[in-house]
């Protein structure tokens, strides 16, 4: 795993944690769960369905904060390339009670061929169309996700995992999105193939989240169970 282009990953997802941690925040410990499925549609396997399942807790994993709906189709435009389209429904428990947000998205996902010491890096470009019940506005945000995986030498299905994920608004809204900087998601942490179709992620997840009187960072415990059909 010590390698230059690894080690620049992990270095730039520390310090963007240890940069923005100078800005006045409250922290949280979190804990999310998510059960994600997929599998063809077509018999040549260009088009694919995908659904995902999230629910979230928050203080330290005592209270219900978040459950995540999210299903959507694929075209694989190679064995590296897919665009996507998918919906998501987000209910959200907040002080002032529930929200609802309903959510359009698309997205470009590629995975580049192996680096000389087995480095596998995927970049994922998504959009976001969202709409709460709280306003009329329609909210609109980008989405950069950099996954890094190698595998654990002296083992079969073990791999070192770390990803970065950037949110950036494109325009305020009356239901609360601030225009620019949106928030930061950095994991660290194992991916663990136990079977052809099965594939489990434990790990670390930073989150800063930029809010209006101050920010938020929560420490997640995050645990992803994937299942191909």
């Amino acid at each position: 795993m010590d390698t230059p282009l690894l080690h620049t990953l992990l270095t730039t997802i520390l310090c963007a944690s240890s940069c923005l941690a100078h800005a006045e925040f409250e922290e949280d410990g979190r804990l999310w769960i998510n059960l994600t499925m997929e599998g063809m549609l077509s018999e040549d396997k260009h088009i694919g369905w995908y659904a995902e399942v999230q629910p979230r807790l928050k203080e330290e994993g005592r209270e219900h904060d978040q459950t995540i709906l999210r299903p959507a189709i694929n075209y694989w435009l190679s064995d590296r390339a897919s665009i996507w389209l998918g919906y998501a429904d987000v209910r959200t428990h907040t002080d002032q009670g529930k929200n609802h947000e309903q959510r359009w998205w698309q997205q470009f996902m590629y995975t580049f061929p192996p680096t000389p010491s087995g480095i596998v890096i995927t970049s994922r470009t998504r959009l976001e169309q969202r709409n709460f019940d709280t306003g009329n506005d329609t909210g609109h945000r980008i989405r950069q996700l950099v996954r890094a995986i190698k595998k654990i030498e002296g083992t079969e299905s073990l791999n070192w995992l770390v990803w970065d994920e950037l949110f950036v608004s494109t325009r305020s809204t009356d239901w609360g999105a601030l225009s620019g900087f949106d928030q930061n998601r950095a994991f660290a942490g194992l991916a663990w193939q136990a079977a052809a179709n099965a594939r489990l992620e434990i790990g670390y997840v930073n989150q800063y989240v930029r809010g209006h009187t101050f920010d938020r960072m929560h420490h997640v415990f995050s645990t992803s169970l994937f299942l191909r059909f």
